[in-house]
């Protein structure tokens, strides 16, 4: 059975599903889910029937407040590695969304531009973490994302109706 299969693995599943179509009306764009549960990645993201950028989306049980006083995001860095790879070959942005599900808070990063270079600072250390949303450990490569590029969605003050432009840099 896989993690996403679970109770909690569900919930989660269902939280990346909202955090896709409320970014998808924030930017005028549409989310493409992949081929099954086992993809790289978790979105495309289109535009007038063009794909625009791929996406790696994420939910965390904590507040925007907690993520700044910890100073960075944790990531697999396979899902860095692989979202380089797929904006190379796709040559769109590669962005990370996060869900900080207790401050309602969508905070992202430019991980990648269309040419596959990097646009974030991170750090990649070998570290023992939670393996999956159900538990476990596990030592693996992990990125640890700064901050000083993060942008924040308010999700309480964006109007879905009329979308910011200013949003809309990451798919020009």
């Amino acid at each position: 059975m896989l993690d996403s299969e679970t109770e909690v693995g569900r919930r989660y599943i269902e939280e990346e599903a909202l955090v896709a179509e409320r970014v998808g009306e924030v930017f005028g764009v549409t989310p493409l889910s992949l081929g099954s549960a086992t993809t790289h990645s978790d979105r495309l993201f289109s535009r007038d029937g063009t794909v625009v950028s791929i996406v790696e989306i994420k939910s965390r049980n904590m507040s925007l407040s907690e993520l700044e006083n910890l100073g960075s995001y944790l990531l697999s860095y396979h899902k860095i590695d692989w979202g380089i790879a797929a904006a190379q070959l796709l040559h769109v942005p590669f962005l990370l969304f996060v869900s900080l599900m207790k401050s309602n808070h969508i905070v992202y990063w430019t991980i990648a531009n269309g040419e596959g270079n990097i646009r974030c600072n991170f750090q990649v250390q070998d570290t023992k973490t939670q393996a999956t949303c159900n538990g476990g450990v596990a030592v693996r490569e992990n990125a640890y994302i700064f901050l000083d590029g993060m942008k924040v969605l308010r999700q309480a003050e964006t109007n879905l109706n009329h979308p910011n432009p200013a949003l809309k840099e990451w798919v020009a």
